[in-house]
């Protein structure tokens, strides 16, 4: 695996400075300093705070296209559906601790005090619930399940990682879509 550039690493410090210090602390010495490069070096990228959220928000953009685009494969594939993948994946990615499970909460800490993080994290529900409306033909269906989903991803968080809804997913789904 290739080893991440320079600037990936600073938006991982980034990501890494909000989910555990808070947008409110950020500095640009802070994350120079957690991505192990010099202040130079972070400015050659990054010019300011803003830019720092725009690669941010960019990346949790790339994140939402390459998830949907697995959960795409493997309904192609037959594995699961659409719809199965965002229910798993909202119980698995807090406890796995994925890429996109960190940008995300960083992006949900940044959307209370930052207009363009709101907008991405509204823009990936959005990408999704599109997702899941093309898969079941129904808009509202589609939002039951990104709701159940959302709910399963926030007790994940909380670390309930086991629930009658997650112990069996084709099952979840049969009651949810009536099927």
């Amino acid at each position: 695996m290739p080893r991440p550039s320079q600037r990936d690493r600073i938006v991982d410090a980034y990501v890494d400075h909000v989910v555990a210090e808070g947008p409110e602390t950020v500095t640009l010495d802070a994350i120079a300093a957690r991505a192990g490069v010099s202040k130079g070096g972070l400015l050659y990228h990054f010019g300011s705070r803003e830019a720092l959220l725009a690669g941010m928000l960019e990346r949790v953009r790339a994140l939402t296209e390459a998830d949907i685009a697995a959960a795409r494969a493997a309904a192609a594939e037959g594995t699961e559906t659409v719809a199965h993948y965002y229910l798993r994946t909202s119980a698995d990615d807090p406890a796995r601790d994925s890429a996109f499970f960190r940008a995300m909460v960083a992006v949900l800490k940044v959307a209370g005090t930052e207009e363009a993080a709101a907008a991405t994290a509204r823009a990936s529900m959005a990408a999704w619930q599109e997702a899941l409306t093309e898969e079941t033909g129904d808009e509202l269906t589609a939002d039951l399940v990104a709701a159940l989903g959302d709910g399963i991803y926030l007790r994940a968080i909380a670390g309930e990682r086991s629930t009658p809804l997650t112990r069996d997913w084709d099952a979840t789904l049969r009651r949810l879509l009536g099927c």
